[in-house]
């Protein structure tokens, strides 16, 4: 197992609600939304959160600030930071803020020129949820997506990607493989540890704590970085 680090472009993005407040949403929006909540409910992560004392209005709005950074229609992408590693030393670069459209296009820029460099794109779960979560926000911002993105017609063995959850799991679906349990058994520094983690991210945007997220994408990208050199060097 042999990866070429130099032609990989690690990744990782942060998404957050569109909205800060569920109601803040268009009617359109709203119903949309709606149809959908029973969905949302189930994948609601704290449940303590969610009292018999609050209304059926604060129920919703807790259940759209838990789960609306989980699906493109619904959620926006607040950050993405991305590595490179040449020479042996490790580049980063993010962009990250309010404005969403500055942000695709900064980085569909970085990824349409390394397209014609024969690199490939690499982070965790990127298959299932990055890409797809991008591709999706360019084209309701009415942009194209990278050209590197893999479209309808692309064949599973044409696609440019080295996912690090496929690599851990080895292919099998069932197996367990979030990024903080291989932080954990090859002894590499989590990204989870601080104030900043995955289902507080929407808060903190919401609450201006950009640069925050801006670190805490940083340290996901750092974790993969280390997990590929880490198998790069078995023995």
């Amino acid at each position: 197992m042999r990866f070429n680090i130099g032609k990989l472009l690690f990744f990782d993005i942060e998404s957050v609600s569109q909205y800060e407040d569920l109601y803040d949403m268009s009617d359109r929006e709203l119903d949309t939304w709606m149809k959908y909540y029973s969905s949302m409910r189930k994948k609601v992560t704290d449940e303590s959160r969610i009292t018999e004392e609050m209304s059926e209005k604060e129920i919703n709005q807790e259940v759209y600030r838990q789960t609306a950074a989980f699906f493109p229609e619904f959620g926006k992408v607040a950050c993405v930071s991305m590595a490179f590693v040449s020479g042996g030393k490790v580049k980063y670069d993010s962009y990250y803020g309010v404005d969403e459209v500055k942000l695709l296009k900064g980085v569909r820029k970085v990824f349409d020129k390394i397209d014609p460099l024969g690199f490939d794109l690499c982070g965790h779960s990127i298959k299932m949820f990055d890409i797809p979560f991008l591709g999706k926000r360019y084209f309701i911002n009415g942009l194209k997506p990278p050209t590197l993105f893999p479209d309808h017609n692309t064949k599973p063995w044409e696609m440019r990607t080295l996912d690090t959850k496929d690599v851990w799991q080895f292919n099998n679906n069932w197996a367990l493989g979030s990024l903080d349990l291989v932080c954990s058994v090859l002894d590499i520094d989590s990204p989870k540890n601080g104030d900043v983690k995955g289902d507080n991210v929407t808060t903190n945007y919401w609450d201006g704590n950009h640069e925050e997220i801006k670190e805490y994408c940083e340290k996901d990208v750092k974790a993969l970085v280390d997990m590929i050199t880490k198998l790069n060097n078995l023995k």
